[in-house]
């Protein structure tokens, strides 16, 4: 009887379903190894020594950058000055209607949101320490001083233009105590493509009370995104419950960071306390997207965080690793059509 079994030359792909398997396996794991290799962590910057600047002869000097638009806004709406300092504010409106900037003169006092017109008018006819209307796209230049007495006291400014301050058009002047200090500068940026700030955790290696921060964020994406700090140390919001909080506690900074990919937007905030410092975006779903991070000031970053590394993972690498993962899989794929591994038992011959 003829013999029956493979044919010619089968009897050899056992063999080379095995090795195809293994060749597939080493592939799979140098090509998911490249991609773990590619994770970006939790990223920590240091923060850099900033140049003091100053008002020689006289007080310390800040100069303030304020944006009025006609989406019933200030940008920033949230500034920060030291007790005691000078500070130079450009105004300029941005819109087709006129605005007002009018800072109110008492500390710590919340406008009542349901007020008049007529009421808000008659409020600052007897309490405002600042006023200027701005015509449409033009601009204004103020200079304020802050008295000593002001220290730790929070004024809100709005515009006066009827139902502006009624539709949002309202913010915060922040004062901390003066003194000696020192002054640095930080830098953020919000990712391309994630909801995420990169670093997420930035130290500020500061000796001496009140430190000035320099905040300068870039947008790496094509949505606009808010850089938005905590004015109190070591709190801790969540998406659920920040709105309510800024509500009775203004944030320290807000920085309105533009859709248009590689726009700065710089900002600056006088810190007169040690601690971690909470900054988020405000923008509906963001944070709880991943979009916050810590700002920690005169104490040291929790341990675990990775250092920030000024390598860039490239797009050759993230490229070959997604082929030798594609290699891999089509080999696996393969082996199983070619050959069993282990190779089917040999059935006993009978003579």
């Amino acid at each position: 009887m003829p013999k029956t079994g493979r044919p010619p030359n089968l009897h050899r792909l056992p063999r080379l379903g095995r090795n195809l398997v293994v060749l597939g396996s080493a592939l799979l794991f140098l090509g998911g190894g490249l991609f773990a290799v590619a994770t970006p962590l939790p990223t920590i910057e240091y923060a850099r020594p900033g140049a003091s600047g100053g008002n020689p002869g006289g007080s310390p000097q800040t100069v303030l950058s304020v944006n009025l638009t006609d989406s019933a806004a200030f940008r920033p709406n949230a500034l920060s000055a030291v007790a005691g300092s000078s500070v130079h504010l450009l105004l300029h409106n941005l819109g087709r209607y006129a605005h007002s900037f009018t800072l109110s003169s008492i500390a710590n006092f919340t406008l009542n949101r349901s007020w008049t017109p007529a009421q808000l008018d008659a409020f600052f006819a007897r309490n405002a320490s600042l006023n200027a209307s701005l015509p449409p796209q033009s601009f204004d230049n103020l200079t304020l001083s802050v008295a000593p007495s002001w220290a730790g006291g929070s004024f809100e400014f709005a515009s006066l233009v009827p139902y502006q301050f009624q539709a949002g058009m309202f913010g915060f002047l922040n004062v901390t105590a003066g003194g000696g200090g020192q002054s640095v500068s930080v830098s953020d940026q919000t990712a391309v493509a994630a909801l995420s700030f990169v670093p997420d955790s930035i130290v500020v290696n500061a000796t001496s009370f009140p430190v000035t921060v320099e905040v300068q964020v870039s947008n790496l994406g094509t949505g606009g995104h808010t850089w938005t700090l905590v004015a109190q140390p070591d709190v801790n919001l969540t998406p659920a419950g920040f709105a309510g909080y800024f509500q009775a506690h203004p944030p320290a900074l807000r920085l309105n960071v533009p859709s248009t990919p590689g726009v700065d937007v710089t900002g600056n905030v006088t810190i007169s306390a040690r601690g971690s410092y909470q900054f988020l975006c405000e923008i509906s779903g963001h944070f709880a997207a991943g979009m916050v991070g810590y700002l920690y000031v005169g104490v040291p970053a929790p341990q675990g965080i990775q250092a920030a590394s000024t390598e860039l993972v490239a797009g050759w690498a993230l490229a070959g690793a997604g082929g030798i993962l594609g290699i891999g899989v089509a080999l696996s794929v393969a082996a199983a059509y070619v050959g069993r591994w282990p190779p089917t038992p040999k059935e006993p011959r009978h003579h």
